[in-house]
Formats: C-alpha cells, sequence, structure tokens
C-alpha cells in the first residue's frame, strides 16, 4: 500500500467527499484498492443500510476480495459483484450489456503503464454509463507537475520502484481524452492530484 499522504493531504477534506457525491445506488468502481473510499461512503448514516448495486473491478483477485469485504462491513444491504478486469483492454464479457449511474477510477491511472493505453480507459468504459450517470475519479499526475521538490523525488522514486506509471502524465493529456469521449467535463487540481468529473457520454 502507497501512502499517498506525501504527495497531496486531501484524503479526507478533499476525496472522501468527492467520492461520495458521485456515488449512486447503481454504482461501477473501477480500481478498488483497499475500498476504503466506497466504504467510507457507504458507511454515511442515509447510506449504511440503503440497498446499493455495486460492481468492483480491478485487474488482481485479492485486492477485490478485501475491498467486497470491506464494503460489506460498512454496507451489509450492499449486492456486490466483482470482476477482473484490465482498464486498458475492453470490458469483459461480465459487463456486457451493463449500464452504471456512477463509474468511480480513484487512484488507478498513476499505476496503470503506457500513456497512450491508460487513456483509452475511457472510450472502453464510457458505454457502461447511463446516459444521465457520472464518471469521476483522481489520479496522480507526473513531474512535470510537481508542487515542490519533495514531491518531485517521491514521483521520481515511485516511478523508478514501478509503483508509479505516471512520470509523463499532464493534466492536458486527461482533459484532451475525457472532452474526446464525454459532452460535460470538469477538472481541478489539488497538488499534484487530478480530479475529474465526466457526464454525457459521446454515442457511437
Amino acid at each position: 500500500m502507497v501512502h499517498h499522504s506525501q504527495i497531496y493531504d486531501s484524503t479526507d477534506t478533499v476525496l472522501e467527499p468527492f467520492f461520495a457525491e458521485n456515488l449512486s445506488r447503481h454504482h461501477l468502481d473501477i480500481g478498488v484498492a483497499t475500498g476504503y473510499f466506497l466504504a467510507a461512503a457507504l458507511a454515511r448514516p442515509f447510506r449504511t443500510q440503503a440497498k446499493h448495486s455495486i460492481t468492483l473491478v480491478d485487474l488482481n483477485p485479492n485486492p477485490l476480495e478485501a475491498a467486497k469485504a470491506r464494503v460489506l462491513s460498512a454496507a451489509p444491504n450492499a449486492a456486490i459483484k466483482t470482476v477482473v478486469a484490465d482498464v486498458t483492454e475492453p470490458p469483459p464479457k461480465a459487463l456486457e450489456g451493463s449500464r452504471f449511474d456512477s463509474i468511480t477510477m480513484f487512484n488507478l491511472f498513476h499505476c496503470v503503464p503506457e500513456k497512450e493505453k491508460k487513456l483509452e480507459a475511457f472510450s472502453l468504459y464510457k458505454d457502461l454509463l447511463a446516459d444521465g450517470g457520472v464518471l469521476a475519479g483522481c489520479t496522480i499526475l507526473g513531474g512535470s507537475h510537481a508542487t515542490n521538490w519533495i514531491n518531485y523525488l517521491y514521483v521520481k522514486l515511485y516511478n523508478n520502484k514501478g509503483i508509479f506509471n505516471n512520470w509523463d502524465d499532464k493534466k492536458e493529456d486527461f482533459e484532451l481524452a475525457l472532452m474526446e469521449n464525454f459532452e460535460e467535463v470538469e477538472t481541478t487540481l489539488v497538488g499534484m492530484m487530478l480530479l475529474f468529473r465526466a457526464t454525457k457520454p459521446r454515442r457511437p
């Protein structure tokens, strides 16, 4: 588990509320990590007993099971489905025909190799979003967005160790990829962290 707090100090004040306000009852969470944000959102008083239908997607089955357990401990009435998938590949059969009211991609892209391939995730997964739905996420940007030399060194170190794959990731590239796939896009920078929110997926 990488502690991103060296690079931003916004987990509680920015990311938790951002996740919670973009969470619907029919939700797809891609790149689940520990399930922290989802569990925190579902633990809120008006959500904890509600019936949510949640699909968790990750490349690795181990975090999927850990996140599922964590989410169910916060929201025992939630229906949880887990799917092993690579966000840089077309969605697997288990997701075919699904439409979600919200999709989150939190702390995903800075771990995914090859900038061109990771940015294709928006075009690959936008068709799983309902017409009135919202896609939201966050990612740590590369070295050119460092706010000080300590952040610069941390990102360089994480890339050298293969923990991150984001050295060349730039705000403009994410914005362009989002705008190519969604009619309405909002982004904001918090330190080196890019938050993005997109609605109205462009259909073929």
